[in-house]
Order: C-alpha cells, then structure tokens, then sequence
C-alpha cells in the first residue's frame, strides 16, 4: 500500500521539523532520508522510533525507494531536477521547500508529465517563498492591479541555521543574480527601507535573490518585483553589506576559501544564538503600488513570527495533508496558486494588510 512520506534530509535543521510536522498528523507513515543513515537512524532513536529511516542518494534513480511512498517532501535545495522528475515518473506527490529559483525553474518544465501521471507538485513552500507570495496574493486581490512589489524579508541570528541554509546564503553572496527586468544586481550592495511591524520598526534590507521575486510576476501578474533581505541585527546586516562592497566575497569561488567560509559562518552564528545575540523572530513586509478604482494606490502587508524553520514544517504538513487528501489537481504548482492566507490560518503568525 503506497501510504509513506518521504521526507529528504528529514534529519536536517529544517527536515527534523518537517518530520516531526508531519508525524503529527501521519503517525507511523513518515520516512526520514537521506545520505547519512547513522543521522537518520539517531534522529529516529530520538524520538522513540516513530520514523521510518531510509538511505537515500538523491541523483541514484536505479532504487526502489518510493515504491510505498505516496508524497515526498524535498528538505535540500538539489543541484538538479532528477529527483523530482523520478517521483512524477513513480506516480509521488512532491513538495519543495528550497528558496532557490533555480531549483524551482528546473521542475516547471514537468507540468505535463505531472499531469499525465495524476501527481501534484508543489514549490515555493514555507516562508520566502510561501508566505510572502500569499501576502503579495492577498494584495493583488485588492486591487486592478500591481505595477512594483517590494518584498523585505528578515531572519533572526538567534534562529536556527542548518548547513544547507548557510550554504545557500554563501553560494547567493558569491555571485551576482538578473532580475525581472534585466538588471544585473549584486546582492547587499542596492538597499531599501521598510518599517516591519511593531516593535522591530524600520531597518535596512539589502537586494538578494531569494525566489519569490520572480515567482511573483509568473503567478500573480506583478509587472515588477523586487526581494531584500537582513537580519535582526542592523550590525550584522550593515557588516555583511561591507564586506560585499570590499569583495570579501569574491573568495567564494575558491573551493578551500568556501569551505573555510562555511564552516566559520556557521560556527558564528551558532555562538551567537548561544550568547543569546539576535533574536528567532522573522518578519515579511510587502511594499507594493498598484492601481485600484483607476488610481494609482499605495499598499501594504506584513507578517511577523517566531522560528522559521518550524513555519516552514507546519505549511508543508499542511500541504502535505491537503495532498494526501486528494485536494490537489495534478500538474506544478507554485503554492499561492493552489492556497491563500485563509487556508493557513490555523498556523500563520500575526499579520497586518493595509490595501
């Protein structure tokens, strides 16, 4: 009986949740996988053998890994679309939570194959992308249209930051990104300011490539979009921006220096969650301009919570959950265009909209 959950990287910083997420509301059907079966096999002991474990090598497709499995959630921002393609090709549902764009464009493509093989797969699931595009959704709905969209987003230092995301945030500082419009950006160098909601107040968020820009403009006819990032420190944000600017960052491309880069960022951060230096809160903040009634008109959303990394597990239980339901047509989907705030209200944080 093909009733398993698969979920990739289920022992990593954001994958424990996911699994933990899901085991909620799956008892018994959740399978944590991947590279390392000793992790895998410890992050189940931890949680008195609930979890299934599986090792899993994401680019072997000769495996009969989802022969029980129903849905996979992808915990990893994979370098190809191989994996995903695979679970179409066996009849899985498929859920991605990368923030990359790339790895959503390499799947896109497999909307027909999705379709013929009755499978959904959604993108762009958890914070940015996900929350951010059902906020920027709930302004389109509100007005004729929008011509620019600023999405801000902030992360705490005191969050939790896996491997795989200090690695996502190294490998974004170390190249330049085109936008929408052509532009050739280099990130944390352009800066806007935006007032999150209370009491964070206004900060400094700097240009990044963070996916939901350009999904954006592919799902909710947003002529122009733009993403920024920072952190709850403006110190930390204003040395990160610094150090773009003296091109500290151009060592990336050097296979030793990125190594050495990584593993210092990460053991940075982890000191200074430990010396309780930053905060786990996030926070969007959406400033758009759009028509409305043949007016040019000045809108507004926001949302504010606390631990991204378990957001982003409880959106994709929830997907996860609306999947195994069968609520979901087939085909690739990004997740505004199946859902909307509304759907997550049981789980979104406290949210502002001035439209």
């Amino acid at each position: 009986m093909r009733d398993k959950i698969i979920v990739v990287g289920g022992y990593g910083q954001v994958g424990r949740h996911v699994s933990l997420e899901l085991a909620k509301r799956f008892p018994q059907k959740v399978i944590v996988a991947g590279r390392s079966i000793d992790k895998a096999n410890r992050f189940a002991g931890e949680h008195n053998g609930q979890f299934e474990t599986l090792q899993l090598d994401i680019y072997d497709a000769g495996h009969g890994a989802l022969e029980n499995a129903k849905a996979a959630v992808m915990c990893l921002s994979p370098a190809s679309n191989d994996f995903a393609n695979f679970c179409i090709e066996k009849g899985v549902h498929y859920i991605d939570i990368s923030p990359s764009n790339g790895v959503a464009q390499g799947i896109e493509p497999l909307q027909e194959k999705a379709e013929q093989n009755n499978v959904t797969c959604v993108l762009g699931v958890g914070l940015a992308p996900g929350l951010s595009n059902l906020l920027v959704k709930k302004l389109r709905g509100a007005m004729d249209a929008l011509e620019e969209v600023n999405i801000h987003l902030m992360l705490g230092l005191g969050d939790s930051h896996g491997e795989d995301g200090v690695r996502w945030l190294l490998d974004n500082m170390g190249r330049d990104f085109v936008d929408g419009s052509g532009k050739r950006v280099k990130p944390f160098v352009d800066k806007r300011k935006t007032a999150f909601m209370a009491p964070l107040g206004e900060r400094s968020a700097y240009r990044f490539n963070l996916a939901d820009q350009f999904i954006a403009v592919k799902t909710l006819q947003t002529k122009q979009a733009a993403s920024y990032f920072c952190y709850d420190s403006r110190a930390i944000t204003a040395l990160v921006s610094i150090l773009q600017h003296l091109g500290a960052f151009r060592l990336l491309r050097y296979k030793s220096a990125y190594r050495a880069t990584t593993k210092l960022f990460g053991a940075m951060l982890s000191a200074l969650r430990k010396l309780g230096f930053g905060t786990d809160v996030y926070s969007i903040k959406i400033d758009a301009v759009g028509m409305k009634n043949g007016n040019e008109h000045f809108c507004h959303a926001a949302a504010t919570g606390h631990d991204n990394a378990l957001f982003t597990a409880k959106v994709a239980a929830f997907v996860a959950r609306e999947m195994y339901a069968g609520h979901c047509p087939p085909g690739v989907f990004y997740m505004e265009q199946l859902f909307s705030l509304d759907d997550l209200a049981d789980i979104c944080p406290e949210i502002e909209a001035d439209v």
